[in-house]
């Protein structure tokens, strides 16, 4: 768990964080590319004086992973990578703070062009974004990780007959970016763990539209087997007295 002095700092680097992702949604469009996003990232990082995590800490090669239509996470910002209109892409982006080291993650999925352009695969953000804030509402003290699990699986398998990706999940955040507890996605017997105040911990429901086995070839991108697409959407979440705190 984090002090009150190390959380006012996340707080703040959230705003950084925020802006960048308002400064992303900006710029998207047909034939944007990945390498612009990436610039983006590095030069508003650069002017608040914090690192863009993925790159610092797992030599990762770009500021934020870009994840395209049937790509499950960290995709590399390659110069071939042009969004068109219709797209379904996923912008993962961590800041970390150069003095105490604290973390913040966040994602957000996107149709380029918007919704109407792709209506069938806006239904899955929407499923995604739903299964979020259940999970959200669900991260109190005194409940644990399980009740968050299963709020995300009710809302992604029962109401919308999307798969969750088992393999990947959520965590808690601290000075380094993966910490124990993991935030699962769906119902695991006999792995919860209470949740406690001061807690900070990322929920990331990462859903897909057929399939929920992937194709790891430890390289950095991470594919779903049958190459149906899917998305992500995380925050990074305070536990308090009272309602969960949205960090970013």
């Amino acid at each position: 768990m984090l002090t009150k002095q190390e959380i006012h700092i996340l707080k703040q680097n959230a705003k950084i964080h925020k802006k960048i992702f308002e400064e992303i949604k900006k710029i998207l469009k047909d034939w944007t590319t990945a390498v612009e996003i990436d610039k983006l990232c590095g030069e508003i990082a650069k002017k608040h004086d914090v690192l863009c995590g993925f790159k610092w800490v797992y030599w990762f090669p770009n500021n934020i992973c870009i994840s395209v239509n049937n790509v499950v996470v960290h995709w590399r910002c390659l110069p071939e990578i042009v969004f068109r209109d219709g797209d379904l892409v996923t912008f993962d982006f961590w800041i970390k703070d150069k003095k105490v080291w604290v973390n913040t993650d966040a994602a957000f999925s996107v149709i380029i062009g918007w919704d109407d352009k792709n209506p069938v695969w806006a239904r899955m953000i929407e499923a995604n974004k739903k299964a979020l804030y259940a999970g959200i509402a669900k991260a109190r003290a005194w409940n644990t990780t399980w009740d968050i699990w299963a709020e995300i699986q009710k809302v992604v398998e029962e109401e919308y007959w999307y798969k969750i990706i088992k393999e990947l999940t959520g965590h808690a955040v601290g000075k380094k970016l993966h910490e124990k507890p993991y935030i699962y996605n769906y119902w695991k017997p006999w792995s919860g763990q209470r949740l406690k105040v001061w807690m900070v911990i990322a929920i990331e429901p990462i859903l897909w539209e057929t399939s929920w086995e992937i194709i790891d070839k430890w390289d950095w991108e991470i594919y779903v087997k049958d190459w149906s697409l899917g998305c992500q959407y995380e925050h990074t979440i305070l536990i308090t007295d009272w309602d969960p705190e949205i960090i970013i």
